[in-house]
């Protein structure tokens, strides 16, 4: 490289430093001069009275302008807590309009709270709204019960085994009365089970009731649990049995065929618990039917309630009244 190439990198470089030293003093004369920005954030309330609760609110965002010196307003930017802001509706003022209570809280009480949050880094100039107003009416506490929204299904000789429990199988809930007092149940969210084989559980989230915004709920989970055992068809040959009322004297009848057979779902593990005495099929005596077409209907009367009857045949017999 000849000196003269030397010489002219030098002023290059010389030029370039004292550029960046010109807008770092630049940028550092601005953020040490006071600014301007305009934050956002939510406004929620909490600590109610006991017996109370919110109906409506006159606005949930609140929009307010900082000044500071500039590096400050980007901490702000940056630092200042994003989560709501909130109010205790404990100690709130109270102003009547219409005939109606409300609590309000002001732009200048805002500004103090944000101020606090801020630890005297910007000044509040500006805050929108002015005021925020909340109504608040009596609340009501109301034992709910929870429903399943589900869909299920199971794999080919597996079915629900006893009920499907929900634990809890109820919530109490809180909120206005007005709005509680037409509420008569919870529903979970929905579940579409398919093709189970085995017992299942399930965590499901309660949803929260349309046109309720200010319900509030002791659970916002409940467990599903269903009971799940494969299945098998077995048959039962029952003797039928024939009724009559005390007040008719009983005749003589042989029955075609005097017995019927019942087909049934069982679970395999109940499988040799069911015998044939679990069951009752009987015909009523023939001068207790009106309609005498030389037929009597066979009716199941008793069968186990841990077994899903599928069919029974025959469904009539006939018969002949012997002398």
């Amino acid at each position: 490289m000849t000196p003269t190439e030397a010489a002219s990198k030098r002023k290059v470089y010389i030029f370039i430093i004292c550029l960046v030293c010109s807008a770092l003093f630049w940028l550092f004369t601005k953020l040490s001069q006071d600014n301007q920005a305009t934050f956002t954030k939510t406004v929620a309330f909490h600590n109610f009275p006991d017996d109370k609760l919110s109906m409506s609110q006159s606005d949930s965002l609140v929009s307010f302008t900082l000044e500071s010196a500039g590096l400050k307003l980007i901490m702000a930017r940056f630092f200042l807590p994003k989560e709501l802001m909130r109010l205790d509706a404990d100690d709130l003022p109270v102003l009547s309009r219409n005939d109606a209570r409300y609590h309000y809280v002001t732009g200048s009480m805002l500004a103090g709270d944000l101020e606090k949050t801020l630890e005297g880094r910007a000044r509040v100039i500006d805050i929108y709204p002015d005021t925020i107003y909340l109504e608040m009416v009596p609340a009501l506490r109301k034992r709910l019960p929870v429903i399943l929204d589900a869909d299920i299904s199971f794999e080919r000789r597996f079915d629900q085994y006893g009920p499907i429990t929900i634990e809890p199988d109820s919530i109490t809930a809180t909120g206005p009365k007005p709005l509680l007092d037409t509420l008569s149940s919870l529903r979970t969210e929905h579940w579409d089970a398919r093709n189970l084989r085995k017992n299942t559980h399930r965590t499901l989230k309660v949803k929260h009731p349309a046109g309720f915004p200010f319900l509030e709920m002791e659970k916002e989970e409940v467990t599903i649990n269903v009971p799940v055992e494969e299945f098998t068809e077995a048959t039962k040959e029952l003797k039928i049995d024939m009724v009559c009322p005390d007040h008719l004297s009983p005749l003589d009848v042989r029955l075609f065929p005097n017995s019927v057979t019942v087909n049934y779902l069982v679970a395999l593990r109940d499988y040799q618990a069911v015998s044939e005495q679990m069951f009752h099929a009987t015909v009523s005596c023939p001068q207790a039917i009106d309609d005498d077409d030389g037929s009597l209907p066979v009716t199941l009367e008793n069968y186990p309630s841990f077994v899903d009857v599928l069919y029974y045949r025959p469904q009539f017999v006939e018969y002949i009244i012997l002398e």
